[in-house]
């Protein structure tokens, strides 16, 4: 057992946006739970996660022992639990398990109201799908950024069937998740009664699991831009929420959270930086007597602020868009090519080995399928 500890555990996730540090609800969970457990110093987490890589697919997934790959918040959860890693929070610290029954409890009464509007707000709405798509294929190699996002649309295909009794190639009238969305928000609601004015879900001084899971929802719905996110203002309608997201934010990931590359190059807070570092110069170099200068840099700046640019003409730190350096029409248009010729490669090399296309060989080359005449072309001629 201390050999196996003595290997440090390395956890793999999607990179994040919007100041969080991931762009996944089950990323985010896992995240969290490891800094509630305080794991920092057992666990090694790669932002830069390729799901090909992962036993199911998907992200998260935890290498144990340097060679055992374990995938899913579930496995892992119980994995880590096993080894002694959990949030204080959660009542088994000395053989105590006083609050575990209560924790399940309240983690499958989340789970089951808010997880099936959720999948179906992100991978299931017509509206939304491209965007949330689009998010996850960004941070995934090419040639799996084609296929990988497919896996959460085929999970959400299996909860409204199952759940609302249509699939999502049906029609969109026939898609009937008012039922799904009503326990969704009757879900955030409970939960910001339960929050009141306490810091933590369960009133303690400690967060618990239930917390993790929380923050792992409420973050990517208050912070994802989508074109249809009803949750989203439903969330911002609740400040316990969004107080919450935000607390738990900056207490644990002010140096995880990321966000989106400007076009000038770095990130919004490295920007914001930059910023400060300008104005404490300007206003060093600039003297008492020459108000003139002062007061016209300030209208400068008040100019730059009202078409949405700093003093020094720079983007703001954030403008509700993923934005990327290298995300210009040229690179587009390169990258789409190089997708598009990997991925037919890719095909006809699939298509070639199960027999589906076959290559002429020397023998019949140019020879074509003879069909046998019975002359009854010839009868109805004459």
């Amino acid at each position: 057992m201390r050999d196996e500890m003595e290997v440090p555990m390395e956890v793999f996730v999607y990179k994040g946006e919007w100041g969080l540090p991931s762009i996944d609800y089950e990323c985010s969970r896992l995240l969290t739970y490891l800094k509630f457990a305080g794991a920092s110093g057992k666990v090694i987490v790669h932002y830069n996660g390729n799901p090909f890589s992962s036993p199911n697919g998907l992200l998260p997934y935890l290498i144990a022992d340097g060679r055992t790959k374990i995938a899913g918040y579930g496995p892992i959860v119980e994995y880590l639990t096993a080894h002694g890693i959990a949030p204080l929070g959660n009542g088994r610290e000395g053989g105590d398990f006083s609050n575990s029954t209560l924790i399940s409890g309240h983690i499958q009464y989340v789970v089951e109201n808010m997880h099936p509007y959720f999948m179906y707000s992100l991978w299931g709405d017509p509206k939304n799908v491209d965007t949330t798509r689009t998010l996850y294929a960004k941070r995934i190699p090419v040639p799996f950024n084609f296929y990988c996002p497919r896996k959460y649309v085929h999970r959400t295909n299996d909860l409204t069937q199952s759940l609302a009794g249509f699939t999502l190639e049906d029609s969109l009238e026939f898609h009937d998740v008012s039922e799904l969305a009503d326990n969704a928000r009757r879900c955030l609601n409970w939960i910001a009664e339960k929050l009141q004015d306490n810091r933590w879900f369960l009133g303690n001084e400690r967060p618990s699991e239930v917390d993790a899971l929380l923050y792992g929802y409420l973050s990517v719905l208050s912070k994802l831009t989508l074109p249809n996110n009803a949750l989203q203002n439903h969330i911002r309608q609740c400040p316990k929420l969004v107080q919450f997201v935000d607390r738990t934010t900056a207490t644990y990931f002010a140096k995880e959270g990321f966000n989106s590359f400007t076009a000038n190059g770095g990130t919004g807070q490295q920007q914001q930086q930059h910023k400060q570092q300008q104005q404490n110069d300007s206003s060093n170099k600039s003297s008492p007597n020459e108000p003139s200068s002062s007061s016209s840099s300030s209208s400068k700046s008040g100019e730059g602020s009202s078409k949405g640019k700093g003093p020094s003409g720079e983007q703001p730190f954030y403008n509700g868009q993923q934005q990327d350096p290298d995300d210009g029409p040229k690179e587009r248009r390169k990258r789409y090519i190089l997708s598009g010729l990997v991925a037919s490669v890719a095909m006809i090399g699939y298509a070639i080995l199960n027999g589906i296309l076959t290559l002429p060989s020397e023998g019949n080359y140019g020879n074509f399928i003879q069909y046998d005449d019975s002359g009854d072309y010839d009868e109805d001629d004459n």
